[in-house]
């Protein structure tokens, strides 16, 4: 049996493959803590060539909470904004899992309680997330 897939047979006979939820949130993490890095090491090459962070200012600088200060920090390619930008998107990575398997849940197993139960953890996990300075 192939490992990302879940292989069932319909009612017409035919084999349908289906990803598993086990599988889809592996992947996930995976791509988030690879794009996670490539990012804050871009950063951090950026800062080396540039000379645009120094030690000093890694050490006493505090982490925007202004999504707008970020993306327009961002788009000029800021080392120190790439650097946040990549932990950013370490932190979201896990709640972009949760999200995954509350979709697959509900739309490929047909599993209203796990579904549910995923669904409570999500936001659970964006309310503190978003609720705790």
């Amino acid at each position: 049996m192939d490992r990302t897939a879940i292989v069932s047979t319909r009612s017409d006979g035919r084999n349908e493959r289906r990803l598993s939820v086990q599988d889809a949130s592996s992947w996930v993490l995976r791509v988030g803590v690879v794009t996670s890095l490539t990012v804050m090491v871009t950063g951090l090459i950026r800062a080396l060539i540039d000379g645009g962070v120094t030690v000093q200012e890694m050490e006493t600088r505090t982490f925007t909470t202004d999504p707008g200060r970020l993306i327009h920090e961002t788009a000029g390619l800021r080392p120190f904004a790439l650097m946040e930008l990549g932990v950013v998107l370490l932190i979201l990575t896990p709640i972009l899992r949760v999200f995954t398997a509350m979709v697959l849940f509900a739309f490929e197993e047909h599993d209203g309680l796990y579904a549910l139960v995923t669904f409570l953890v999500f936001v659970m996990t964006l309310a503190s997330l978003l609720l705790i300075r």
